[in-house]
Order: structure tokens, then C-alpha cells, then sequence
């Protein structure tokens, strides 16, 4: 096994902490041995990675947040990207919205404006994008695909823009494509002084850290258990090797 290239004690930006999984990178970072600061929107919101989950962390240092409210906004991650050896980009927006207009272009920004703060800081050595598997395919009952570097579902992306649509999950898989193209993009035009990984994760599930985790899309166990069963049904079964 390759050694870590972020020795242990490095400090390791994490964004959209709050999240389900991001919320998890954050625990398992810190259990490794490293320091984290994690983006939130609202401190008040996301007092309990401090007061609860992860105070013990929090309360030696090895733990801290940085408010970034717009991940589309110009310098929305100068300061959070300062001192830092290593970033996970799991922020997104998972609206749901129907207009693409109000996600796409804000997803792709966030993506590559953190790529750009990440550039005036020496200390980085590796950014990881959390893209989905709906970045390269259509998850259709059916379908029999084989993914590589190469599949985009770019299928998503016409869709999302065309007006009788009426999609939020289309939307959010054009976002999807559109930022994890854009990431790609960045790294051929500006060769970054960091390495570079996109991650495409299919059906999350684990432990819920916080009970917000319990009422996003991505609660599956709950929402077996609790016999709601509308937003599985779509959700084809699939196999990965």
C-alpha cells in the first residue's frame, strides 16, 4: 500500500459538511489522525458537528468550521482554502430545483472557483471531486452499460434543458456532468500543482450522524423501513465490477 502523500496532522478542507457524506469524510479524516475545517452555510445550523458529533475533536482544535453561505460566489473559498494540504469537494446544490438556470451554472461554479482558490495556495496537494454515477450514465431499468472515463450522461443535460422536462433528479444529474466536465476541463487547461480525482458514487446508505440525515432523498434504509416507497421505485437495481 502507497504512503498517504498528506502525512497525518495535515489540515484537510472538507465542504458541505453538514452532509450525509460528507459528514462521514469528516469522521473518518479525524479518526486518522488528521485536523479538519469543514464549510457550512450557517454556523447556527451546523452547530452540532461542534457541540455533538465530533466536540471531542472539536474541543482540542483538530476540528473547525469556515462559513461559506454561496459556493458560487467570486472568493467564496479564498479563506477557507488558506493553510490547507488537501480538499474534499463534496458541497453541491441539491435543491431539487426544476430550472436549470438556478443549478447548473452555480454547480459548475462552485467546482471550479474552489479549483481557482486552490491554486494560490502552495500547501495543497490533493483535491477529490465528489461527482455521482449519474455524471456518466443514465440509471434507466434496463439500460446495461459499461462506465469509464469516457461515458458522460450527457443525455441528462438535454433533458434538463428542455422546457417540458419539469425535473429536479434531471436537473441535479446535469449539474452532475456539466461540474465534473468543467473539474476535468481546469485540470487540462491550468495543470494544477495538486493532483486531481473525481469520485462517482451510486446508492449511499449508512449510519445517519444527525437526524437531518434522516430526511434527505438519500435516507433508502428509512425509507424502506418507514414503507415509503416512491423514491425507490425508480432506482433500478445494479451491479459494479
Amino acid at each position: 500500500m502507497a504512503a498517504p502523500t498528506i502525512p497525518k496532522g495535515s489540515l484537510v478542507l472538507v465542504t458541505g459538511a453538514t452532509g450525509f457524506v460528507a459528514a462521514h469524510i469528516i469522521k473518518a479524516f479525524l479518526a486518522h489522525g488528521y485536523k479538519v475545517r469543514g464549510t457550512v452555510r450557517d454556523t447556527t445550523k451546523a452547530s452540532w458537528l461542534v457541540t455533538d458529533v465530533f466536540r471531542a475533536y472539536a474541543e482540542r482544535g483538530d476540528l473547525e468550521l469556515a462559513v461559506v453561505p454561496d459556493l458560487a460566489a467570486p472568493h467564496a473559498w479564498d479563506e477557507a482554502v488558506k493553510g490547507v494540504a488537501a480538499i474534499a469537494h463534496v458541497a453541491s446544490v441539491v435543491t431539487l430545483d426544476t430550472d436549470p438556470a438556478k443549478v447548473i451554472p452555480q454547480t459548475v461554479l462552485g467546482a471550479t472557483s474552489i479549483m481557482d482558490a486552490a491554486l494560490k495556495e502552495p500547501p495543497v496537494k490533493e483535491f477529490v471531486y465528489t461527482s455521482s454515477i449519474v455524471a456518466s450514465v443514465m440509471q434507466v431499468v434496463g439500460l446495461d452499460a459499461h462506465v469509464s472515463k469516457d461515458s458522460w450522461n450527457d443525455a441528462a443535460v438535454k433533458m434538463a434543458w428542455d422546457p417540458a422536462t419539469k425535473s429536479g433528479g434531471v436537473v441535479y444529474m446535469a449539474s452532475k456532468v456539466e461540474a465534473e466536465k468543467a473539474v476535468w476541463k481546469f485540470v487540462e487547461e491550468k495543470n494544477p500543482h495538486f493532483g486531481v480525482n473525481s469520485v462517482c458514487p451510486s446508492t449511499i446508505m449508512g449510519e445517519p450522524l444527525h437526524e437531518s440525515h434522516l430526511k434527505t432523498g438519500s435516507a433508502w434504509l428509512k425509507q424502506l423501513v418507514d414503507k415509503k416507497l416512491d423514491n425507490l421505485m425508480w432506482t433500478p437495481a445494479r451491479e459494479f465490477s
